[in-house]
C-alpha cells in the first residue's frame, strides 16, 4: 500500500496527472483491504472538489488527498501516558501479544519507567519461556509461575513485586468465546488495569475493526496495537477499520526487533509517504540510542559525520528505516547493505585515516593514501575505495535531505495560508 500511495503522490508532483494519481490511490487502498465504500467516497469527493482560484489543481488535490487519508487512518495519534500503570494485553492466537508485551515494555523503560512483564498465558506451550527470554533480551524484569494453571493467581503474586508498570500477557483463543471472556474479566477484576489493549495483526485487514468492536463490547478495551505492519499489505485496512469503529490505535509494530515499535499518528504516517521528514520520530530514535542527531546533520558533511552516521545507524536500526524517517525513500542498495562485517572494516578504515583526511575527503583520491589506509586497517585497497564510494552516496543523500524540495513546496503552501490545517 505504502509504495502505491507514494507513487500516486509522485504522479501529482511530477506529472500533475490527477486522474492517474486517483486510480493509483484507489488500487492502493482497495488492495490494502480498506472498505470499498470508503474508497469510492474519497475518490468522488476529490473529483468533485472545487479548486480555489489561482491554485494548481494537482497541488490542491495533493492537499485534499493528504487530509482525507489522514482522516481515514484515524487522524492525529493519541499520546500514550508515560506514568506508573497496569496494562493488560488481550487478543486472539497469533496476534503477537507476547512480543508486543516486550516491545511496549522496552518503549516505556526507555522513557524512565521500571517495567515488569507478567506471563499470565497459561494455555500456550512455551509462552512463559518466550516472554522470559524477551524480557532478558530487552533488559526488563519478568514474573511468572511455571506450571501454574490459574492466571489470576499469577497476577496476584506479580502485583506483590515492586515496579512502576505491570504489563500482563494473557492467553489467546481462535475466537472470542465465553471461556476467553470469562478469563479476561477475572484477570481485570484482580489487575484493575489503567489500560486494556487489544493486539491485532495487520493481516486481519477490515476484520480488525469488527474484532475491536466485539472485544470492546464483551470485555472493554481502551485501544488497539496493530502488529506485523511490515509484513502485510492489509495494514491500511486494519488501521482504517479501527478508526471507523472509533477505537484508537496507540501503537504499530513495524518489524521483528524490540525497537520496531512506534506510536501511531496518521499525520506522521502519511507525511513520510510524501518525503516530509518525521523530525519527531527521528528525535525519538536518536534519544533511545543516546545520539546527538543535530550534530550529525548540521555543518559540513565529511568523513567524521559519515562515521558518526554509521555508528548511529548501528544503534538506531536499519539504514533504510533511519533514512525513511528523514523522508528519503529510495536508498541505494549498496548503502543499505552495511552489514556488521562491513561495519567492522569501516571502523578500522576510519581509524587508519588522519584527522586531515577525515575533514578533507577529496584528498582520498590519491592512490598512496588509499594504499596506506588499507595497510594500516588490515583491509584491501578495494575495501577503502568501497568506503569512499559509500561516503559519496551518503553525502548525496544528505544534500537531498537538506534541500528537501518537496518539503519546501509544502512549507510555501502552508505559508500562503491557502491550506490551513495541513501537517499539524
Amino acid at each position: 500500500m505504502l509504495e502505491k500511495l507514494r507513487n500516486a503522490f509522485q504522479i501529482l508532483t511530477r506529472d500533475a496527472d490527477v486522474e492517474r494519481a486517483l486510480k493509483e490511490v484507489q488500487r492502493a487502498l482497495i488492495s490494502a483491504d480498506v472498505d470499498v465504500a470508503t474508497v469510492a467516497e474519497l475518490v468522488k469527493e476529490i473529483r468533485s472538489a472545487e479548486v480555489p482560484k489561482g491554485v494548481p489543481k494537482s497541488r490542491y488535490v495533493m492537499k485534499l488527498l493528504y487530509d482525507r487519508l489522514v482522516n481515514i487512518l484515524g487522524g492525529s495519534g493519541r499520546p500514550f501516558p508515560v506514568v506508573p500503570q497496569r496494562i493488560l494485553l488481550i487478543g486472539l492466537y497469533g496476534s503477537g501479544k507476547t512480543t508486543t508485551a516486550a516491545k511496549l515494555g522496552h518503549w516505556l523503560q526507555k522513557r524512565g519507567l521500571d517495567v515488569l512483564l507478567v506471563a499470565a498465558d497459561t494455555h500456550r506451550p512455551g509462552a512463559h519461556e518466550q516472554l522470559e527470554q524477551l524480557a532478558e533480551k530487552a533488559g526488563l524484569k519478568f514474573f511468572g509461575i511455571k506450571g501454574e494453571k490459574d492466571p489470576v493467581k499469577i497476577v496476584e503474586e506479580a502485583l506483590k513485586k515492586k515496579a512502576d508498570v505491570y504489563i500482563v500477557d494473557t492467553a489467546g483463543r481462535t475466537s472470542l468465546d465465553g471461556e476467553l471472556v470469562k478469563e479476561v474479566q477475572e484477570i481485570k477484576r484482580t489487575l484493575l488495569p489503567e489500560k486494556t489493549l487489544l493486539v491485532v495483526p495487520a493481516d486481519m485487514g477490515q476484520a480488525a475493526g469488527r474484532e475491536a468492536e466485539r472485544f470492546a463490547r464483551e470485555v472493554g478495551i481502551d485501544g488497539v496495537i496493530v502488529t506485523k505492519m511490515d509484513g502485510s499489505g492489509k495494514g491500511g485496512g486494519a488501521l482504517s477499520a479501527c478508526a471507523k469503529a472509533s477505537v484508537p490505535v496507540y501503537f504499530i509494530g513495524t518489524g521483528e526487533h524490540i525497537r520496531d515499535f512506534e506510536l501511531f499518528d496518521a499525520n506522521r504516517f502519511i507525511s513520510r509517504l510524501l518525503g516530509v521528514p518525521d523530525v519527531e520520530k527521528l528525535a525519538e530514535m536518536a534519544e533511545e540510542a543516546e545520539i546527538d542527531i543535530e550534530d550529525i546533520l548540521e555543518g559540513e558533511y565529511d568523513i567524521n559525520k559519515f562515521y558518526a552516521q554509521i555508528a548511529a545507524t548501528r544503534k538506531m536500526g536499519p539504514i533504510e528505516k533511519v533514512l525513511s524517517t528523514l523522508g528519503i525513500q529510495s536508498v541505494p542498495k549498496e548503502l543499505a547493505k552495511l552489514t556488521e562485517e562491513k561495519f567492522k572494516k569501516y571502523d578500522a578504515i576510519y581509524k587508519s585515516m588522519t584527522k586531515y583526511e577525515r575533514a578533507h575527503p577529496e584528498v582520498l583520491q590519491e592512490p598512496s593514501r588509499i594504499r596506506r589506509i588499507a595497510k594500516g586497517s588490515g583491509t584491501s585497497e578495494e575495501d577503502v575505495r568501497a568506503f569512499i564510494r559509500d561516503f559519496k552516496r551518503s553525502e548525496k543523500l544528505m544534500k537531498k535531505f537538506r534541500k528537501k524540495s518537496s518539503l519546501k513546496r509544502f512549507e510555501k503552501m502552508l505559508a500562503s495560508g491557502r491550506f490551513p490545517g495541513a501537517f499539524r
